[in-house]
């Protein structure tokens, strides 16, 4: 063994053999059947990430739009030919209107869009991640208030 490294070593060999060649194509293929997984499992998190902050941004702006209308309702927020306080305290964000949006949003995050309802003591904001998840969340200001956080149409805490 050791003088076929000293006779490679001292130019007599050059190049690797079919079997070395073999086996570091083998290393390299195990590593990428574990890297490539768990990428794709990290992608798919950072989109989910995205539409829940995207959602929370929103919250913000509806919060803030709650202090000068003192109601959730979307025609407050958002009246037909009038000024769009939501565009106006958030404009990254596109509104749009859409009944039960915490459950069943059909706004995508990557276009920085998220469904929104609400009246006078209570809201819903919701979007769809890249990876087709759905995120929402129902706040109620009632008496009986709370948030209620959805995940794909059911109540879970994210």
């Amino acid at each position: 063994m050791m003088t076929k490294i000293r006779k490679r070593l001292s130019g007599g060999e050059g190049g690797f053999t079919l079997i070395e060649l073999l086996v570091v194509i083998i290393i390299i293929a195990i590593l990428a059947a574990i890297a490539i997984p768990t990428f794709l499992g990290q992608r798919q998190k950072a989109q989910d990430a995205a539409a829940k902050s995207l959602v929370r941004n929103a919250m913000t702006a509806i919060e803030s739009a709650y202090v000068d209308t003192r109601t959730f309702a979307p025609a407050s927020l958002q009246p037909s030919g009038g000024d769009d306080l939501l565009a106006q305290i958030e404009p990254s964000i596109t509104f749009v209107a859409l009944d039960n949006a915490a459950k069943t949003p059909t706004a995508l995050a990557s276009a920085a869009t998220v469904n929104y309802t609400g009246d006078a003591s209570s809201y819903e904001v919701g979007s769809v991640s890249e990876s087709d998840k759905t995120f929402g969340v129902a706040v109620n200001k009632g008496a009986n208030g709370g948030n209620t956080f959805y995940v794909d149409g059911g109540d879970k805490d994210w």
